[in-house]
Formats: C-alpha cells, sequence, structure tokens
C-alpha cells in the first residue's frame, strides 16, 4: 500500500529520490513554485497550484490575473496552498494584500469546482497591532467551500466547527498538546497527514510519523490509519487509489 502525502513541495527537494511506497500531493505558494509543482507532477502525481499569503505579504501582486490565469490552464486537483498568515506582516497594506489575494483565490476556487487547500497562522503578538485569529477570519471567509487545512495549528473547538463545515485537518509530524487533542475531537474519515517537506518534515516519508501520532492517539493500527488517510486524500483531492 501506498502512503499519501497531502502536502508536499517536492521541487524544492534537491538531490532526492521518492520511494515507490510514497504517493505525494505537490503543492505550490508562488507563480514560479506554482511552475516548478506543474513540470514535476504533471502526468505523473496529484497537484495542487495557489497564491499563498506568504507570496501575498511580500510580493507585488500586479501580476495576480496572469497568475490566476495559469492555474485555470493547468487544472490542478485543488487551489492552494491559500489562506491568511498574521504572524508575518509588519504593516497594514500587506494584511490588506493577502486578504485580496485569498479572496480572489476563493471566487477561482468556487468557478473551477476545485478545494481549497488552507494555510493558517495566527498571529503570536498581543502589541503588534497586526489582526490575531487567523484560523477565525479564514472560517469566515470561505463559507461552504471544500476545505483541507494543511499544517493545522489551530483550537479544538475551531476544528469542530471546520468538520462540522464538511472539512478535513491534516496531521504534520509534530506533537503538541493542542494537536493531540485535535485529533482526539476529529473523526478518522475527516483527517489526512502530510510532512510538508522539506520545511517541517525533510522527506516526505515523515509522514509515518504523522500516522504513529495519530495511531497512538486514537488506538487504531498503523495500517487502518493509512487506509483510512489514503481514502480521505483520494476523496478530497479527486484521484483513483486504484
Amino acid at each position: 500500500m501506498k502512503l499519501i502525502d497531502s502536502h508536499c513541495h517536492l521541487y524544492d527537494m534537491k538531490k532526492y529520490t521518492l520511494p515507490d511506497e510514497i504517493l505525494p500531493v505537490v503543492v505550490g505558494y508562488s507563480y514560479s513554485s506554482n511552475m516548478k509543482a506543474v513540470k514535476i507532477a504533471k502526468d505523473k502525481y496529484p497537484y495542487v497550484l495557489g497564491i499563498a499569503p506568504q507570496t501575498a505579504i511580500k510580493s507585488d501582486i500586479s501580476k495576480l490575473n496572469e497568475w490566476v490565469e495559469y492555474i485555470r490552464q493547468n487544472t490542478p486537483n485543488a487551489i492552494g496552498e491559500v489562506g491568511l498568515d498574521y504572524k508575518w506582516p509588519t504593516k497594514k497594506e500587506e494584511v490588506e494584500r493577502e486578504i485580496a489575494v485569498f479572496k480572489r483565490m476563493i471566487n477561482l476556487s468556487k468557478e473551477m469546482k476545485l478545494p481549497l487547500v488552507i494555510h493558517s497562522r495566527n498571529n503570536p503578538s498581543d502589541n503588534n497591532g497586526m489582526p490575531k485569529n487567523a484560523v477565525r477570519d479564514i472560517l469566515d471567509m470561505v463559507n461552504n467551500n471544500n476545505i483541507l487545512m494543511h499544517c493545522y495549528s489551530g483550537s479544538e473547538e475551531e476544528a469542530k466547527e471546520i468538520i462540522s463545515m464538511g472539512g478535513y485537518i491534516s496531521i504534520i509530524p509534530m506533537r503538541s498538546k493542542e494537536r493531540k487533542k485535535v485529533i482526539n475531537t476529529v473523526p478518522i474519515d475527516r483527517l489526512m497527514v502530510e510532512s510538508d517537506s522539506p520545511y517541517i518534515g525533510r522527506t516526505p516519508e515523515s509522514i509515518k510519523d504523522a500516522i504513529k501520532y495519530i495511531s497512538e492517539i486514537k488506538c487504531i493500527d498503523f495500517e487502518e490509519v493509512a487506509t483510512r488517510t489514503n481514502e480521505n486524500a483520494a476523496r478530497f483531492f479527486g484521484f483513483d487509489l486504484s
């Protein structure tokens, strides 16, 4: 059985050979990384294209129409990674820019009838004047979109809301008290695993640690967790497991 890594940046991994046991979902986050994702994954792996908040914060978005058209032409499995990141902005204009781009990505997902892979990062500071709760603002914006919260670090209560909306939550190979609560709360048919390699896990194989984490907390066999998270990924991204 192959193991599905629901979020990795395979094009950023130099001198790496993907093992046969892993099926990666290759995710872009900018115009240039989207092109790299298409080059490495088209006709081979599922892939996801979008403009991430980190890109919107630090980039001139005057070519956003061109970036959107590239996504349209290359028919990804989902739109992503997209969302809101309140950790990095230092100016109001940067927040406004990432919100505008996210709204455009939401509209694109509706137009193309594709799900959203969402990046969310809250603001850890209480006194920098920037918005605080990215997860809350995202949930208020996405409405009825089919969503996957990638690298989820929100609260248990927000996780319950995401599931009630029909969304999915992806678990990374890192342990924390809050993540343990989320795994306990979210039913297995709403979980996926990801490496976010090479930025969190070093390689896609690190999803094995995420599978083990879910297995321990839910008292479910490793193979059962792998099977169920595979099924969830195939359902969400729209590809056949056979």
